[in-house]
């Protein structure tokens, strides 16, 4: 394994969410079915501030990672389930030739290494995709220049219970029966 520094975009495609203000959503409860999470610019709870109704035209698929470009200025996330999304929020949609699947506990690796990259930004300055276009990540490579997998699940094997998060459900929500 060697660690490098590698431009951001070689790893992944930048992306404007699919977004709007918060109050042109309706709530919704946690536990409705048919709701969806709100990926705010908040640096908690995964990015989520509230449940919302559906809105097809304005639903982010999930597998992707999430960034706020300011308010919590950097906040990064992983979205395994599809969501909605308020403004200044960005997608990181991984390059599947560089990466190959996002588990989460890639995206959890990804995420620490993204925010590191970002934490010189602030809300007075804020990023933008010209500024993510030049950020510089360290991952562990293979020869051929792809994300050394084997490296990054040996590195997150150390982190204490990180097998849970691999229990993420396909489904955001499922009814038991």
């Amino acid at each position: 394994m060697k660690m490098q520094r590698v431009p951001l975009i070689d790893f992944f495609e930048i992306k404007s969410s699919l977004q709007d203000d918060k109050i042109n959503f309706t709530d919704a409860d946690i536990n409705d079915v048919d709701s969806l999470p709100f990926v705010s610019r908040t640096a908690r709870n995964n990015g989520v501030t509230a449940y919302c109704e559906t809105v097809a035209e304005k639903v982010n698929s999930g597998g992707v990672i999430t960034l706020a470009l300011d308010g919590s200025t950097g906040s990064t996330f992983y979205q395994h389930h599809s969501f909605l999304s308020g403004q200044n929020i960005w997608l990181l949609i991984p390059n599947k030739d560089r990466i190959g699947e996002l588990t989460p506990q890639i995206a959890l690796y990804l995420i620490a290494s993204i925010r590191k990259a970002v934490s010189s930004y602030t809300y007075n300055l804020s990023l933008t995709k010209t500024r993510l276009n030049k950020i510089q990540l360290i991952l562990p490579l293979t020869i051929d220049s792809k994300l050394d997998r084997k490296a990054v699940v040996d590195a997150m094997s150390q982190v204490r219970h990180v097998e849970l998060i691999e229990e993420v459900p396909e489904e955001r929500y499922q009814i038991l029966t």
